[in-house]
């Protein structure tokens, strides 16, 4: 594995985690308001491009991190100007089977985004596990 990606990286690729963050800085731009919550003392806003990717709380109109599922009333959704204040950290986590990117609110983290190892968003939520094969 290192030898491959020594010679990905003397060919000028550049290495797999360079790659992961500009995967991660295209996704960050495109994320949209999936859902939003009303929850207590917060709004949570579930952000994503097709399918949830990030969780956040907004307090105060500032937003913060959020660990939990999504709870609260459902609300209409509507645009936020945070979303164009994300950026990213400089550095990638690189994990077995994933790539995890930090991201920024005036450069404080909010949330992570994780990618799999074909650089392709992963779900916040996995999917539920179906019926046992007969």
């Amino acid at each position: 594995m290192l030898l491959a990606w020594g010679l990905a990286w003397a060919e000028g690729s550049p290495p797999p985690s360079e790659a992961a963050l500009l995967r991660c800085r295209e996704v960050v731009g495109g994320l949209e308001v999936q859902a939003l919550y009303q929850g207590e003392g917060a709004t949570l806003v579930l952000l994503g491009k097709g399918r949830p990717l990030l969780l956040v709380a907004l307090e105060e109109g500032r937003p913060l991190p959020h660990a939990g599922p999504p709870r609260g009333k459902p609300m209409a959704r509507r645009p936020f100007p945070f979303l164009r204040e994300l950026s990213l950290a400089r550095r990638v986590v690189v994990l077995a089977g994933e790539y995890r990117c930090f991201v920024l609110h005036r450069g404080r983290v909010v949330g992570v985004l994780r990618l799999g190892p074909d650089l392709e968003p992963l779900p916040l939520f996995p999917p539920p596990e179906g019926p046992p094969a007969p």
